[in-house]
């Protein structure tokens, strides 16, 4: 605007001058000089005269409008000087991404992030770089962001470098507009964080594997509990795989299966606690003895309690001795308040029991154990997990009888 007002100033000063010469000129020489040859003379001086102002205003004016021209490029030249250094010497990947998905610009950063040159990622399209399983949130991403849904959005994504590897990236994206509103080209920021989800994935793995050290010390405990009764050998696995069985039956999600079979597996881990001549006792307990066994889902319970598992296994020991009407133990719980998985281990684990010989007892039949389903469906045991028992023993029979 101030280029503008100048050359308007400069052009308003120029007409008003050469109206008033036009005008009054001629007549103040009429008036006077009398002489037609002095007249003449004083004309032809006077538009040269004319000229030389003229020439000089315009002079004035194309100097003026030159400066401005050249102090608004040399202005825009380090304006996208300065951009360009940014953009090139940017810690971050940065490009312009056409609508059609190839890179109009790329910096340094994002092409040694990638291994091709800038040429090669011209070339390129978003599909050809990213890792398929990361293509369609990305696509969706960029639609909502062209039809106004939103302004920007970041995601973790995966790229494929030139060598073959994958790369992890910190994408974030925007959208640069014209004048006139319409998409023009995306700008897409992407930070390498392959670093960082590498180390994570260390710490993962680190993770996993010491929960797999610790499931397998706990699990190696529950078979030391079995080597103490040699009447309960076995006992673990049998019911873990009962109670598996039961599980698949219902429909359970298989991660959660899988948790449930953890559970039988070590549900009288707590047995640790009570002594040998108790476990192996041929006759009837007397009180004493029978509150020390009664406590082992809770010592169970105890040992793992600083264990961290992705079931809930602990409440799975503590209360596979829980029945539906409250007559259980450790805490008298009822219906609902006692976990699925521990609903169903406690079904496998009286199923077992009774089929197995123990110290004080022979082995009772398959028929005795399923009256004794048919006795406490609805009253000790969960209606549901036994239909499911009664349907597996039906089908297949007593799971370790066919392993």
């Amino acid at each position: 605007m101030e280029k503008h007002s100048e050359a308007l100033r400069i052009v308003g000063l120029y007409v008003l001058f050469a109206a008033l010469y036009i005008l009054f000129s001629d007549q103040l020489l009429a008036l006077l000089i009398a002489d037609p040859s002095v007249t003449a003379r004083l004309q032809t001086a006077k538009g040269w005269g004319f000229v030389a102002v003229t020439g000089a205003l315009l002079y004035v004016l194309i100097q003026r409008s030159i400066g401005i021209v050249l102090a608004s490029r040399e202005a825009a030249r380090q304006s996208e000087q300065y951009f360009r250094h940014t953009f090139d010497q940017a810690a971050v990947g940065i490009a312009h991404v056409g609508r059609d998905g190839r890179s109009l610009r790329v910096n340094h950063k994002l092409c040694d992030m990638l291994g091709y040159s800038a040429e090669e990622l011209q070339v390129l399209r978003v599909d050809d770089l990213t890792h398929p399983d990361d293509l369609q949130s990305d696509l969706e991403q960029a639609r909502r962001l062209l039809d106004g849904s939103i302004n920007t959005y970041t995601l973790e994504k995966r790229y494929r470098h030139k060598n073959g590897s994958t790369v992890w990236g910190n994408l974030t994206i925007s959208l640069h507009r014209n004048q006139q509103g319409e998409p023009e080209y995306f700008i897409a920021v992407v930070e390498d964080i392959s670093a960082r989800k590498a180390a994570e994935e260390r710490a993962h793995s680190a993770s996993t594997a010491l929960d797999r050290a610790l499931l397998q010390l706990v699990q190696a405990l529950a078979r030391s509990v079995e080597k103490r009764d040699p009447y309960t050998a076995g006992h673990h696995e049998h019911t873990s795989r009962l109670a598996a069985a039961i599980a698949r039956r219902m429909g359970l999600p298989a991660n959660e299966i899988e948790g449930i079979r953890l559970g039988g597996q070590i549900h009288d881990l707590g047995n640790i606690y009570v002594p040998t001549e108790i476990l192996n006792r041929p006759g009837k307990l007397n009180d004493y003895e029978y509150a020390l066994v009664k406590t082992h889902p809770q010592v169970g319970y105890d040992i793992l309690k600083d264990v961290d598992l992705p079931w809930p296994v602990r409440d799975m020991i503590l209360q596979h001795q829980e029945r539906l009407d409250g007559s259980g133990y450790p805490q008298g719980l009822r219906g609902e308040a006692i976990g699925l998985g521990a609903r169903i281990i406690a079904v496998a684990d009286v199923v077992e029991a009774m089929t197995s010989h123990r110290p004080y007892r022979p082995a009772l039949t398959l028929e005795q154990a399923i009256a004794e389903l048919h006795r406490g469906r609805g009253v000790a045991y969960d209606p549901a997990v036994v239909d499911a028992c009664l349907a597996e023993i039906s089908a297949t029979g007593l799971p370790w009888e066919y392993n």
